[in-house]
């Protein structure tokens, strides 16, 4: 049995109806579309870029539901205290530091990050089930 992916999904300011919020439980894929990466049960560490007090900083977990030609929708998982830019630079490894240093502010992007670097800046967070939510 295969393990899930891993992601990082960059959310800027939410621009409706094709942009959406972290919490929304749906990421817009743009011009990539169906061929992008990701599969039922991958993970998704869910990153704000908005130009604002949270910048670069992980507020949850996504676990990927399903895949449209324009979305992935997932189960959003929020942290009970936000992971802040400086801790997932220094939990990433190289190659996904310097990625994560590449992000400009109010951008919206996904791409692949190691199992390790998901671990190293997830793990020993947990869940607010009281907020989560997501499409079911």
């Amino acid at each position: 049995m295969k393990g899930p992916g891993y992601f990082m999904a960059v959310f800027g300011t939410p621009e409706p109806p094709d942009k959406d919020s972290v919490d929304s439980g749906r990421f817009f894929l743009g011009q990539r579309g169906a061929d992008t990466p990701g599969e039922r049960g991958d993970l998704m560490l869910l990153v704000h870029s908005a130009d604002d007090d949270r910048f670069m900083t992980a507020t949850g977990v996504g676990v990927i539901l399903t895949k449209t030609g324009g979305f992935i929708f997932y189960r959003y998982l929020p942290f009970s205290s936000p992971i802040p830019g400086s801790r997932l630079e220094e939990a990433f490894d190289k190659n996904d530091a310097n990625t994560l240093k590449g992000i400009r502010p109010n951008s919206y992007w996904l791409f692949d990050l190691s199992g390790e670097s998901f671990r190293n800046a997830a793990g020993g967070s947990s869940v607010d089930w009281a907020k989560a939510g997501g499409r079911e």
